[in-house]
């Protein structure tokens, strides 16, 4: 008899052992189906309003391109967003459903990214499919992959070179390739957002930091990514020149304005004179703000009210430009200007950004209000507005084959499932949306933080636990945290920090700028997880230890 319970044993380890990739491939299945879904129900429920406020930028350029009118126009400037939508009209069609269905494809693949990067650093696979989740289907990000924008590409590029990056430290990929790889994403990223250029140092500063070979080597990796990060990001730039294009206004004057507003000396300085036709516009508008910020977007932009008051009769943009960027750098070098915006605007801003502290900082618009901008300015070129209605694009295009009606739903149920999967918290409400024995989730639409604030509870956490291990570490009180854990956690943490502290301080808190953090503080919240689960482990095993040196005493 025993020897056929040990075969039938050494059957099921056999099993267990080859089921286990198996069973992990059908729940990955499983993951990136129910993410294309949560994606798909949120686009056939708002299949006309991809256009926002700037959307229309970014169609324009494209436009101009596809008609030839891109040198001619001298508003146009070489949006990174505008030729990624010249590509995809040249590889498909250009038509707005490919641009927003080509930023959910994107999103996803982000959230693969993602999850492979932190299971690269070391996390057990459930901590990677849950990255991928908080990633794919976070309501805030599925409603930016929805517009025409910038958060998507330049999100989904950064994720790229940061998994490129990881390649290079965890699996050694053959380095000066993926250096280059690393270059062209960087480099890529900061032609659609140029305010990305704090994401592009941190992944090559992180990539020197912890690649582990000869610092010739190393610094010839860094080189190389670096140069080309540089060449990408300017040839838009040198083709214009090299083509006769002339140069295009830029946002400059506008991102100057903010800091300027909020914390530039109006009683010393230079350009008094300037100063003084603002002063007491600035000064009301700064004894009126409280502790809580502004309560809406337009209330928020009040600098460029407060700007234009400096502003002589019939002055050229370039002049008054000039006077701008002498006060923007008089107040970045003058300890006390800039200690007063650190302190009072900076530290503030990044708070409401992380933990929705602020009414602009969790309330995101309602698809609903994009009909302005989608009928303000339409693109025939690109088919919008559409014209469609809620659950038209199911119904008109889609339609299981014969042979397979006995396994696919109609598209009537089908539509019925997107609906139910649409109201678990994407569909605008003014109430946190219930979903199961009594937890609640906000839809970013009502008037309650969303779960930001958790995923940056969580990262703030993984920094304590992160500081705290590497000096116990170093002190020998505890056995050190793994290598990997600890890089992958910190390229996490940096990129998050950087992508919110670069909007606070220039701009302000603004819950779109949320869209370039969710993906970092989920990775650093599947870390967290990841390092938690390894110290529990530690403490497991040394009370196994113990109990048999016990046990072994007992016996003597």
């Amino acid at each position: 008899m025993k020897p056929v319970i040990d075969a039938l044993a050494n059957c099921l380890l056999v099993f267990a052992v080859r089921a286990g990739p198996i069973a992990w491939v059908i729940i990955w299945i499983g993951a990136a189906g129910l993410a294309t879904l949560t994606h798909l129900a949120f686009l056939v429920a708002w299949p006309d309003h991809f256009i926002h406020e700037d959307s229309s930028a970014y169609l324009y350029g494209a436009q101009s391109i596809l008609t030839g009118q891109y040198v001619a126009d001298a508003g146009n400037r070489p949006y990174g967003v505008a030729f990624l939508l010249v590509l995809l009209s040249r590889l498909f069609t250009p038509n707005i459903l490919v641009f927003v269905a080509a930023q959910h494809a994107m999103s996803i693949i982000t959230a693969i990214l993602i999850a492979t990067t932190v299971r690269f650093s070391g996390a057990p696979r459930i901590f990677s499919l849950l990255a991928f989740l908080l990633v794919a289907i976070y309501p805030r990000t599925i409603h930016y992959d929805n517009t025409i924008g910038a958060e998507t590409p330049s999100v989904f590029l950064m994720s790229l070179a940061a998994f490129i990056a990881s390649g290079i430290v965890f699996r050694k990929w053959p380095p000066f390739l993926s250096a280059a790889g690393i270059g062209l994403s960087l480099g890529a990223m900061m032609v659609c957002r140029s305010a990305s250029i704090g994401s592009a140092v941190v992944v090559l500063l992180w990539l020197t930091a912890f690649l582990n070979t000869r610092r010739a080597r190393r610094l010839g990796i860094l080189a190389l990514a670096a140069s080309i990060t540089t060449v990408v990001y300017f040839a838009p730039t040198t083709v214009n020149r090299l083509i006769g294009k002339s140069s295009a206004a830029n946002e400059n004057l506008a991102v100057m304005s903010f800091l300027v507003g909020y914390s530039a000396d109006f009683d010393h300085g230079v350009h008094l004179d300037r100063k003084a036709q603002a002063r007491a516009f600035v000064n009301a508008k700064r004894a009126a703000d409280g502790p809580n910020g502004w309560a809406d977007t337009d209330k928020y932009q009040w600098p460029l009210e407060a700007v234009a008051h400096m502003r002589k009769p019939n002055e050229s943009k370039a002049d008054f430009e000039s006077v701008v960027r002498d006060i923007f750098f008089e107040t970045l070098t003058s300890p006390s200007t800039l200690w007063r915006h650190l302190s009072r605007h900076f530290v503030r801003e990044i708070f409401f950004l992380l933990f929705d502290g602020s009414f602009v900082a969790f309330r995101v618009s309602s698809p609903q209000g994009y009909e302005f901008f989608v009928h303000r300015e339409p693109f025939p070129i690109f088919g919008s507005p559409t014209g469609l209605k809620h659950g038209q694009l199911i119904y008109d295009n889609y339609s299981p084959p014969q042979a397979l009606r006995w396994l696919l739903p109609s598209a009537g149920k089908l539509q019925s499932y997107l609906d139910a999967l649409f109201s678990l918290g994407y569909a605008p409400r003014g109430n946190p949306t219930p979903l199961c024995c009594g937890v609640t989730v906000s839809s970013e639409y009502d008037f309650h933080a969303g779960s930001i604030r958790w995923l940056s509870t969580a990262t703030l956490i993984l920094l304590i636990l992160l500081l705290a291990g590497e000096v116990a570490g170093r002190s020998e009180w505890l056995p050190p945290l793994p290598r990997n854990l600890v890089a992958g956690g910190a390229l996490m943490i940096l990129l998050g920090l950087v992508n919110a502290a670069v909007p606070a301080f220039l701009v302000y808190g603004l819950h779109r700028y949320g869209y370039y953090v969710t993906p970092l503080l989920a990775g650093a919240t599947s870390v967290l997880g990841a390092v938690l689960f390894d110290r529990m482990r530690l403490v497991a095993g040394n009370l196994r230890r113990r109990n048999c040196a016990m046990r072994i005493l007992v016996k003597h």
